[in-house]
C-alpha cells in the first residue's frame, strides 16, 4: 500500500506543477483573448464537486483500459489538483511586477528563460506551498481511491480503512 501511494503521490505532484506553473504564467504575463475568462472558468472548476465526476471519470479510466491499477489515479488525481494549485500560482505569478519580465527580454532573454531562471526563483516560496498541497491531497485522498481501486492498486488510506471491518478492528494488522 504504501509503495503504491508514494509513486501516486510523486507522480501527481509532478504532473500538477508543471502544468500549474506554465498554465499559471501565460494566464498571468501573457495577455490573450480570454485570458481572464480562462483563469476565472479554471477556478470555478475547482469548485465542482469531485463526487460528481465519479462516473464519467470512471468511464473515461475504463476506455482507456487503466482500471484497477495506480496509473488510474494518477491520470484522475491531477484533474482534481491542477484547478486550484494554477488559481493559487496565478496570485503568485500577478504578485511579482511585470517590469521584470520586460527587463530580461530587453537583456536578451527568451520566454522560457524568463520562466526559470527569473521567475521561478521569486516564486519560490509559491510553488512550495502549492506542492505542499498537492502532496497532502494526492496522499490523503480516500473516496476515489476507494471507488476506483481495487486488490493490487490500493492505497494507503484505503489500505488501513480495509482494515476496519463492519464489526470489528483487525488489531493484528
Amino acid at each position: 500500500f504504501f509503495k503504491n501511494t508514494i509513486i501516486v503521490t510523486i507522480s501527481v505532484v509532478i504532473i500538477s506543477m508543471v502544468i500549474s506553473v506554465l498554465a499559471a504564467y501565460s494566464l498571468s504575463r501573457l495577455r490573450f483573448w480570454g485570458s481572464g475568462v480562462l483563469a476565472t472558468g479554471i477556478f470555478l472548476t475547482y469548485l465542482v464537486p469531485d463526487t460528481l465526476l465519479f462516473i464519467p471519470l470512471f468511464k473515461i479510466v475504463g476506455w482507456l483500459g487503466l482500471l484497477n491499477s495506480y496509473w488510474e489515479l494518477v491520470l484522475v488525481y491531477p484533474t482534481l489538483s491542477v484547478p486550484f494549485c494554477t488559481w493559487l500560482m496565478i496570485g503568485y505569478f500577478s504578485s511579482i511586477p511585470k517590469e521584470i519580465d520586460e527587463s530580461a527580454y530587453v537583456e536578451g532573454c527568451s520566454t522560457t528563460g524568463v520562466i526559470f531562471k527569473i521567475i521561478v526563483p521569486l516564486i519560490r516560496p509559491g510553488i512550495f506551498a502549492t506542492l505542499v498541497f498537492c502532496f497532502i491531497m494526492s496522499w490523503n485522498e480516500f473516496l476515489i481511491a476507494y471507488i476506483f481501486t481495487r486488490k493490487e492498486a490500493i492505497t494507503a488510506p484505503v489500505g488501513v480503512a480495509r482494515f476496519i471491518t463492519e464489526r470489528q478492528i483487525l488489531w493484528g494488522y
